[in-house]
């Protein structure tokens, strides 16, 4: 996956300053960018550079915005924020649907057979692999959002508690 040198940040920097109660004047100079570039930003006249987004998410500890910003970088690779009428934005509706989502994430897992090597599988085979990777791509954007919603009500940062789980998955062999 290669991701975007520029993307569409407008939305995510207004919700970004709606959340935190900033102005563009301030995102501005956290950024040491100009004012008039998060106003074109703001306003999707301009496009926000890579290099810049970096420098935001790794300043800005707002799941919400990161989780936008990454998911325009990616090109939709990573989990979008669930933000639609049949999502109440509360961490048990979170935790009820990314429930529901593992089991039958698990469920799948248990009736697809991985160990046949790819290239020997027959129609109804593939299919039953493509309906796993659904599976298991929704629970993990329902996984992804209940971490944003926690750290949101928690105040619980899922940076700080990445880095502190990899020395723990180092040692487990995980990372190298």
């Amino acid at each position: 996956m290669k991701l975007k040198r520029s993307a569409n940040a407008g939305q995510a920097i207004n919700r970004l300053i709606e959340g935190e109660e900033m102005t563009g004047e301030q995102i501005a100079m956290d950024l040491n960018i100009s004012a008039q570039l998060v106003s074109h930003i703001k306003k999707e006249r301009r496009t926000m550079q890579a290099d810049i987004a970096q420098e935001s998410i790794t300043l800005y500890d707002n799941p919400e915005y990161t989780m936008d910003i990454l998911y325009e970088f990616s090109g939709g690779m990573t989990s979008p924020v669930l933000r639609g009428k049949n999502m109440e934005q509360h961490r048990l509706a979170f935790s009820a649907h990314a429930k529901r989502e593992i089991e039958e994430s698990l469920e799948m897992i248990q009736k697809v057979c991985l160990a046949k090597p790819p290239s020997s599988l027959d129609v109804n085979e593939k299919e039953s692999v493509k309906n796993l990777m659904d599976e298991l791509l929704e629970a993990r954007i329902h996984i992804d959002n209940l971490l944003r919603q926690v750290q949101v009500e928690y105040k619980i940062s899922i940076k700080e508690r990445i880095k502190s789980l990899i020395p723990r998955w180092k040692a487990k062999g995980w990372l190298a």
